[in-house]
């Protein structure tokens, strides 16, 4: 075995050390300030313009009942996913139709409501001038994969969180949210 000289030893050390320190530098702030603070990431998620209910359905290879009224969408491009909102109000029946075509993984069950004052989410349905469905009363979610459940129709769709919401007169909220 070829043993290696001190001198080439200390080369190869000094040279890794510099390369750590330029790489190390690379990741900093060089503003002037001095502080060496790590830069802020940009390109956050945002909301996609023109985008809406129509490119919604189309993604998630839905269409909403033909009662169904109150329809918007949205579509926000983050980090690593593209997310699709969809919501619409229909009769309970054609809901209940609608949300059984989507095969959830289990059946819907009852949401325990998150507090409004602390419930924080990245997608928000603010952003479509609704309530956060998590905040609110009687409402039901449920889970659907479709690449679990081999569903064709929604091969390019990850997940599905699917929430029903009752808002009387025999009426329910869907809201819809996809990656």
């Amino acid at each position: 075995m070829k043993r290696t000289s001190r001198p080439a030893v200390r080369s190869a050390s000094a040279a890794v050390t510099v390369l750590l320190a330029l790489s190390a530098t690379a990741c900093t702030d060089s503003g002037g300030d001095g502080g060496g603070a790590p830069r802020a990431r940009s390109g956050g998620p945002v909301w996609v313009e023109g985008q809406g209910a129509a490119e919604a359905a189309g993604f998630m290879r839905v269409q909403t009942p033909a009662g169904a009224s109150d329809v918007t969408g949205a579509v926000q491009q983050g980090f690593q996913d593209t997310t699709y909102l969809i919501s619409f109000t229909a009769q309970a029946p054609d809901a209940d139709s609608f949300v059984a075509d989507l095969r959830p993984e289990e059946p819907l069950r009852a949401n325990t409501p998150r507090d409004p004052e602390t419930y924080t989410t990245i997608t928000p349905w603010s952003h479509l001038g609704l309530p956060e469905p998590e905040t609110e009363r009687n409402v039901r979610t449920a889970s659907v994969c479709p690449p679990c459940i081999k569903d064709e129709r929604r091969s390019t769709v990850q997940s599905i969180t699917v929430f029903v919401q009752e808002i009387g007169d025999g009426r329910a909220r869907v809201y819809l949210k996809a990656f």
